[in-house]
């Protein structure tokens, strides 16, 4: 029992503190999960966003279950997806409550610009983080230049922008290229 309460709580604990979705979580993620508890790899967090990013749902909420999923099986995944969605009721709750109150003060509008601001650092930082880890050699940059015009030019879904990256792994991995 104290194992899942500790995924419940260190979701909640990361899930209190992340502003912007499921993107900007990753870099508090990668420091609570994989660093200071060892739960998981960058190389695994990097596959559940990949996978995430394709499946129905809320990201934070798919990526923490397969997480917990991971560590503990099925109450595992129950505890960390709680863990995340556990704020986001009250912080709704609350804000649903007072909010057309105090939506049209300049002071709550500037707040949340730098909320968002603080976010998008987050992302970047994330991102830095996976171009590291992801982009090894001239097959993984050729993936990901590959794949990142075909998003800009054909405006893909997510779901066939992994499918091909997944098939294109498939291919470089069976014709010998290193990854």
């Amino acid at each position: 029992m104290k194992e899942f309460l500790d995924i419940y709580l260190t979701f909640l604990k990361i899930s209190s503190v992340t502003f912007g979705g499921g993107m900007a979580m990753l870099p508090i993620l990668q420091r609570e999960i994989v660093k200071n508890k060892s739960w998981v790899t960058d190389e695994e967090v990097m596959d559940y966003y990949a996978l995430s990013q394709g499946l129905p749902g809320i990201l934070a909420i798919n990526v923490s279950s397969m997480i917990g999923y991971h560590k503990k099986g099925i109450l595992g995944d129950i505890a960390a997806g709680l863990g995340i969605i556990s704020p986001c009721i009250i912080i709704i709750t609350v804000l649903t409550a007072f909010i057309t109150n105090f939506r049209d003060i300049e002071i709550v509008r500037h707040a949340f610009a730098g909320i968002t601001l603080g976010a998008t650092a987050l992302i970047f930082s994330a991102i830095k983080g996976l171009w590291k880890k992801s982009l090894v050699d001239k097959y993984c940059i050729g993936i990901f230049i590959i794949t990142f015009l075909l998003m800009i030019i054909f405006d893909l879904s997510p779901i066939v922008l992994i499918i091909i990256g997944a098939i294109s792994g498939i291919i470089t991995k069976k014709t010998g290229a290193k990854l």
